[in-house]
Formats: structure tokens, C-alpha cells, sequence
């Protein structure tokens, strides 16, 4: 009863909470959604809540890959439902939040509505130069679809393994399934594709009810600059707030945002010990590659391109269609996006949270007041582990 009576004070500051954060950070979205069925009853009774700040989209705006990670997770305390998150990644791969969203459940009804809030609040307009990356939970392919038509999207290939290796999974099977998911060109995903083929040509079927161009690098948009396959990084943000999502809505949302805030802070520290004008997982592949082309011999036909070549691997490249974009956007030298500079990095830290005063200073009015949502049934178990999802 008593844990019963604080879960429900929680919700009567929730308006309150709200507004404080929008007063706190000009500009922050943060909408709460009421049950239509209980304000019938003449009730008020929660049903969903949006929280996007302020500096998180100028951040994500001004200097990150235009990369965003989907996924939803079960809450663990009194405050039952699902949290879904959006989530990018900066130019050293960790992992920078983006917003988040507590629901009853996780369905096409809640990812359509907290898709139209990402929309907005990042103002994605029709998704084009945009790329998504899901595990494929309920709903949300045609969601993305929906809201934003012109983005990419690409499923996490550690699930497309979980669902598919349920069928086939011996280990030649599965290695040959990520070589496919692996290869960086067209003709080396049909050359994997013949070896996964000769073992079994039902697999290759059934490998492919998943599209290609959503889990195999040779097919993967170039203008994101993330070669990414899975979705893991999305997951990391959720194990990360895990102690958070064990608590009163209220005090969730406020952990989440002090985790967050902490962690832009230590960020924007961190470029003090870079050495150069890139980051140093950047120029750790930069001097990989370099090593990787001293192997290889190049042929210019004086006009518009380069051959390739390494043994009897050989390929064209045609500058063209390239240049102005190549001079605009990445260093003359050394080929380098500007997105992985120290520059980009520190334009992202410029934006940072701001503190919210405590409680006391809430103006919580009786009219706010809400009923905790009722508990839903939710579908599958809660482990420790990501629950599997087909397809």
C-alpha cells in the first residue's frame, strides 16, 4: 500500500517535473500524453511521456552522423511499461542519447507516436540522408517507413542471426552468414552467398526474406559514414541505465538525465588527450588502411580515374562524381570526414545539460494531478539477456 501511494505521488508531479525541464533548457520537448478512455470516465490517468532536450538535438545537429539507433526496453519497478529510446553514436563510437519515451507497451500505436515526437524534435522532415537501425521490434519497420520514407533503415545482424541460425546453426553456417554480412562489395556478398549455398541452399532462402540491403555492408548508404551492422550500441544505452529503470517515473527520468549530463561532460574532456585534428579511433584506422594500400598498385588513366589492384583483386575508382564533396567535406590529405575531427567534437560539446532545481521548487498544481497507468500484460519474459525478436 505504501509503495502503491508513492508510485501514485509520482505521477501528481509529473506535469510539474515537466515543465520544470522545459524551463530549465528553452527548447526541450517533453510531451505527456493522457489515457483518452479515462479522461471519458472524467479521469486523469497517464499514458505516455517524451523527453527530448534541448541540447542533445543541437548537439546531434551540429556535429554528428546522421545515424540514429532504435530500441525499446522493459522497465523493472513499479512503474511497469516499456521505455523506447532513440539513440546516435559519436565519431568514437560511443554512445550519445537522443531521447526517450515511457509507454504501456511496445507496438506500432507507441513507436508511431514516438517517431512523429523524433520527427519533429529533430526535424527529420521525410527522413532523406537519415539512416535508422533496429533490431525489428513490433511495428517499427513500417513505422519508419511511415514517418520517414526517405531514410534508410538497416536491422541489426546479430538478430537477423538469432532468428535465422534457429534453423540453420551450425557454426559453418553462421560464419558464412556474417561473411555475407561482411563483404563491402556486391560480387564479394554473391561469392559468400554461393559458399553458404553449397551447404544449403534453403538457408540461402531463407537468409534472404531479410532484404540485403538492410544487414550487408555492400549495400549500406555511404552518407552516414557508420558501417555498423547491429544494434548494440543502442542496447549498451539501456544496460547502462539499467539501476535507473528500476525506479518511481519520476525518479527514472531524473536518473536518466543526471547520467546523461555526466556523460556529456566527460566528453567533452576527453578531446584534451587526442594528438592530432582527428580522434584517435579515426586515425587508428586511417594508419590500418594505409598500412592495408602500401600492398596495393594504382594505374591513372589521366581523365577520371584510378585501377586498383592487389595480386589478382582489382578495382576501379572514378573521382568525378566525387570531388566537389570530397573538397567540401573531407581533408585534402588524408581523406578523413569532417564528422571524426576535433572541430566537429567540439562543436557537439559546446551543448550540454543544465541542472533542475529540486522539488520544493516545482510548482505542482492539484488540477495536474494523474492515476498511475494501469498494469499491462507484457508479452515474453524479462531477462537479463535481449529478448530475441523475429523478424
Amino acid at each position: 500500500m505504501v509503495l502503491k501511494k508513492l508510485e501514485g505521488s509520482e505521477y501528481n508531479k509529473l506535469e510539474a517535473y515537466a515543465q520544470k525541464l522545459r524551463e530549465t533548457s528553452l527548447g526541450t520537448d517533453v510531451v505527456i500524453q493522457i489515457s483518452k478512455d479515462a479522461m471519458e470516465e472524467g479521469k486523469r490517468r497517464f499514458l505516455r511521456m517524451y523527453v527530448c532536450f534541448q541540447a542533445l538535438k543541437s548537439g546531434f545537429k551540429v556535429g554528428l552522423r546522421p545515424f540514429i539507433g532504435l530500441d525499446g526496453t522493459f522497465l523493472k519497478g513499479k512503474c511497469k511499461g516499456m521505455l523506447l529510446v532513440a539513440v546516435a553514436q559519436d565519431s568514437c563510437k560511443h554512445v550519445y542519447p537522443l531521447a526517450w519515451a515511457v509507454v504501456d507497451k511496445e507496438t506500432k500505436i507507441t513507436w508511431q507516436w514516438f517517431m512523429e515526437n523524433l520527427k519533429a524534435s529533430l526535424d527529420l522532415k521525410d527522413g532523406e540522408g537519415y539512416t535508422f537501425m533496429s533490431d525489428m521490434p513490433k511495428g517499427v519497420l513500417d513505422v519508419v517507413r511511415n514517418v520517414c520514407p526517405q531514410s534508410y533503415h538497416r536491422y541489426c545482424a546479430r538478430h537477423i542471426e538469432a532468428n535465422w541460425s534457429k534453423k540453420w546453426n551450425t557454426d559453418e553456417m553462421k560464419k558464412l552468414m556474417w561473411w555475407c554480412s561482411w563483404s563491402t562489395y556486391e560480387e564479394e556478398f554473391k561469392d559468400m552467398l554461393k559458399q553458404l549455398g553449397e551447404v544449403s541452399e534453403d538457408a540461402v532462402r531463407d537468409l534472404l526474406n531479410y532484404p540485403p540491403v538492410t544487414w550487408c555492408r555492400a549495400y549500406f548508404d555511404t552518407q552516414c559514414k557508420n558501417p555498423i551492422m547491429d544494434n548494440n550500441f543502442t542496447e549498451s544505452f539501456n544496460s547502462w541505465i539499467l539501476e535507473a529503470r528500476h525506479k518511481p517515473i519520476v525518479k527514472m527520468l531524473e536518473d536518466i538525465r543526471v547520467k546523461v549530463m555526466n556523460q556529456l561532460k566527460d566528453r567533452a574532456e576527453e578531446v584534451n588527450s587526442w594528438r592530432g585534428e582527428y580522434n584517435p579511433y579515426a586515425m587508428e584506422l586511417y594508419n590500418d588502411y594505409r598500412e592495408m594500400t602500401s600492398k596495393c598498385k594504382e594505374n591513372f588513366n589521366v581523365e577520371r580515374g584510378f585501377k586498383i589492384s592487389e595480386g589478382e583483386d582489382k578495382h576501379t575508382v572514378i573521382l568525378e562524381q566525387k570531388r566537389a564533396y570530397l573538397y567540401k567535406k573531407q581533408d585534402s590529405t588524408l581523406g578523413i570526414h569532417w564528422w571524426y575531427s576535433k572541430q566537429a567534437w567540439q562543436l557537439v560539446s559546446q551543448h550540454k545539460l543544465q541542472h533542475v532545481r529540486g522539488e520544493r521548487f516545482w510548482k505542482v498544481e492539484p488540477h495536474q494531478a494523474m492515476d498511475p497507468p494501469p498494469l499491462a500484460k507484457m508479452v515474453g519474459k524479462l531477462k537479463s539477456e535481449k529478448v530475441k525478436r523475429e523478424g
